[in-house]
């Protein structure tokens, strides 16, 4: 899997004038609603749309209820919520807290040490200049695309992902959903396995 990034000016918080280093944060590739989601499951997982939009309506409900009952819960490999509450104003002795004055304040994850040794593993991570532009142009019709993509096979006989994703402008998802399409219609056949895969056009073998 790859991840853009982008490199950004550190601030000063003392005013010191110092040049700060420079740090590095995600470039979204974008925003996957529920639906999205459940779509990409579905495509992935032998269980029908309506059944995994139902179970993960159940999973956050029972959530909720296990959190308001003062729970912690734990998720699987994605790790355990809990809550935490805040005083609606500063009080400095116990005497003069107000049951009233309490208040629940957020929802936090500690993610399991499984869960980020699976990104790890998975994750590629690659520049993208001048992210404060539009990296991604989802805009470009499926036709075009496939377009696009006809006409650099012609040149280079091959894709990666990557290249495809570069090409068209589309995030890493969207762009392996394009590619997977493309395999079950017929157009293209995925050559290699783990890092290695790339796409050629089916014709040609």
């Amino acid at each position: 899997m790859s991840a853009f990034y982008d490199l950004y000016e550190t601030p000063d918080p003392n005013d010191t004038g110092e040049k700060q280093p420079l740090h590095a944060r995600i470039v979204p590739s974008g925003t996957y609603s529920k639906k999205d989601f459940i779509e990409r499951v579905s495509r992935h997982q032998p269980f029908p749309h309506n059944i995994i939009e139902g179970v993960l309506g159940a999973v956050v409900d029972e959530l909720v209820e296990a959190l308001a009952d003062g729970y912690i819960v734990e998720l699987g490999e994605l790790g355990h919520f809990s809550i935490s509450l805040k005083c609606t104003h500063k009080v400095m002795t116990k005497k003069e807290i107000r049951a009233e004055s309490i208040r629940f304040d957020n929802v936090h994850l500690r993610t399991s040490k499984e869960f980020k040794k699976k990104i790890k593993r998975e994750i590629e991570l690659e520049r993208v200049e001048n992210s404060n532009e539009k990296t991604h142009n989802a805009k470009i019709s499926i036709e075009d695309r496939l377009q696009m993509l006809q006409e650099f096979l012609k040149k280079n006989g091959g894709i990666t992902r990557i290249e495809y994703s570069r090409l068209t402008g589309l995030p890493r998802l969207k762009a392996i959903d394009d590619l997977n399409a493309f395999i079950k219609e017929g157009t293209l056949r995925k050559r290699g396995a783990g890092r290695t895969v790339f796409y050629v056009w089916k014709q040609e073998e």
